[in-house]
């Protein structure tokens, strides 16, 4: 249902922006994944009184080096519903790494910016938002991994620049790849 229509849909849009389609919305307590057949499967239940801060989804028609579409950490002004198709700007990077079959392998994920954010319209990097937002971010990120048992470490941060490179990366790896579809 949905991979079938994301078929279609291209990593970007106009000029940087990109789509980013909505797994996991803000606000929720739960972790969904699309499944191969295009339909949403909870994966995961955060402990009561946790909910995801952001809306966490991907890039379509991209292919990061861990053979998924490109990860997205996406900032909105509220909350947005699962399946959302949403054009964003990147503003930077969270250099994470965790336990991958007993392998600590990295696992960054770009952050991103709605673009209808009236809220955060100012933002062009990650150095724009607000002092702490990042630590807020990756606090949540060891919360996650503390509670799913799984080692994880925060490397660093990024810029709206290695965010780009990031993408460019991921288009051109899902431009050689024959299972990712044209769009």
């Amino acid at each position: 249902m949905f991979l079938q229509a994301l078929d279609h849909v291209t990593s970007r849009t106009e000029g940087e922006a990109v789509n980013v389609f909505v797994e996991t919305p803000k606000g929720s307590r739960h972790k969904y994944d699309v499944d191969a057949s295009g339909l949403f499967r909870i994966a995961l239940e955060l402990p009561e009184g946790q909910t995801f801060p952001f809306s966490f989804g991907y890039v379509p028609n991209t292919k990061a080096p861990d053979g998924d579409a490109l990860d997205i950490v996406l900032v909105t002004d509220g909350e947005v519903p699962a399946g959302a198709l949403i054009e964003a700007r990147l503003i930077g990077i969270l250099k994470m790494e965790n336990d991958e079959d007993g392998t600590m392998a990295r696992n960054d994920r770009v952050v991103a910016v709605a673009n209808l954010s009236r809220m955060f319209a100012h933002v062009q990097t990650l150095s724009d938002m607000r002092e702490g937002f990042a630590w807020d971010m990756e606090l949540f990120f060891r919360s996650y991994n503390d509670m799913i048992d799984r080692p994880f470490t925060v490397v660093g941060r990024g810029e709206r620049d290695e965010a780009m490179k990031m993408l460019e990366q991921a288009e051109d790896a899902a431009r050689r790849d024959p299972d990712v579809p044209d769009p």
